[in-house]
């Protein structure tokens, strides 16, 4: 029996991994500020939307209002889906900023935990997108401490069964993501690169279990309407 597969919301990029990603798992997108991450998951949840499924965006280090901007400037109009409750974006900042000097860390992850199940249930969500992960489990302890957080949140989001999380993280270092790629059933890398005095984007799948894919590095560019379109790497 084979496992269901959602679309990522790029064509050529389900393509190269058997259909796109496992229903009901966790992945992983790593880049640095401007790669591309935001535009990715937001590509996968309007792909989602589109379909007929309800998806929830958790904003952690920007405003919602500069989500649904940066939606509107590639051609995605979101309002419909907002109106009818079928898409729900999430402020964190709230969170973030409360927790500062927090004695409380593993209660306050409870929390965290807890409003985003509700929300899930509640609105029945298929996809969802957490922009970037790090800022919700940072701490000032150990890194198993951070581990710890990043095991609770994911593995309570995996537990949801149908719902299928894609997690953004600015940690392009491979020690320093270790402690989210250890958790998820996929990890794919955006990058820029200076070639020929003009900057090119690459995205690289790393990682895929359960999935038969080359490990080739492919350019892409973010066009309007369409958002990510890979082509092949040219050596």
């Amino acid at each position: 029996m084979h496992e269901k597969r959602l679309s990522t919301g790029i064509q050529q990029l389900d393509l190269l991994i058997e259909g796109g990603f496992h229903a009901g798992k966790t992945y992983l997108v790593v880049g640095e500020p401007g790669t591309g991450k935001t535009i990715f998951g937001l590509q996968f949840l309007y792909k989602g939307l589109k379909s007929g499924e309800k998806a929830l965006y958790v904003a952690v280090d920007q405003k919602p209002t500069d989500v649904i901007e940066q939606a509107v400037s590639l051609g995605w109009d979101l309002s419909p889906f907002i109106e009818k409750k079928d898409f729900l974006l999430l402020d964190a900042s709230a969170y973030i900023k409360s927790r500062v000097g927090s004695s409380e860390m593993k209660s306050d992850m409870q929390k965290v935990i807890l409003e985003l199940n509700n929300h899930i249930t509640q609105t029945g969500a298929r996809r969802v997108v957490i922009d970037p992960l790090g800022p919700l489990i940072a701490t000032d302890d150990s890194n198993s401490r951070v581990q710890d957080q990043a095991r609770m949140l994911l593995y309570s989001l995996q537990g949801q069964g149908k719902t299928t999380t894609l997690i953004t993280s600015h940690s392009v270092g491979r020690s320093a993501r270790g402690i989210e790629e250890y958790l998820v059933a996929g990890t794919i890398v955006l990058e820029m690169e200076l070639a020929n005095n003009r900057f090119v984007r690459i995205l690289t799948v790393e990682k895929m279990r359960s999935t038969a894919f080359n490990p080739a590095q492919y350019l892409f560019n973010i066009v309007p309407v369409q958002g990510i379109v890979l082509q092949p790497m040219v050596d």
